[in-house]
């Protein structure tokens, strides 16, 4: 393989990486905590871009607010990463069981 085989499949790979992030940027999930009392929306970019909080639990105890909170941020976590790994393993063609490093 030459300089220039070489310099294309870099060339491709840094296009196929700028399209990847590209859709990581489009993806928004909602996670949820337990009870489906608190829902927590973020971004493919890990950032919270809602919070949906019953009012059922509002008056209540506030140490519990707080974690059905972190248990639906949690849960929005997860997912995202599922997401993000499903949509860039697939963009990038790689074989299934293979760990991406983010």
């Amino acid at each position: 393989m030459g300089i220039l085989d070489n310099m294309k499949q870099a060339k491709d790979m840094y296009s196929n990486m700028k399209k990847a992030q590209q859709e990581i940027e489009k993806i928004e999930i909602t996670g949820q905590s337990a009870n489906g009392s608190v829902t927590v929306s973020i971004n493919g970019n890990h950032m919270i871009t809602d919070i949906q909080i019953d009012e059922s639990i509002k008056n209540g105890n506030h140490q519990n607010m707080e974690k059905l909170i972190i248990a639906a941020c949690n849960d929005a976590m997860v997912k995202v990463e599922k997401e993000i790994k499903r949509k860039v393993g697939s963009m990038m063609n790689l074989p299934s069981g293979f760990k991406l490093p983010f």
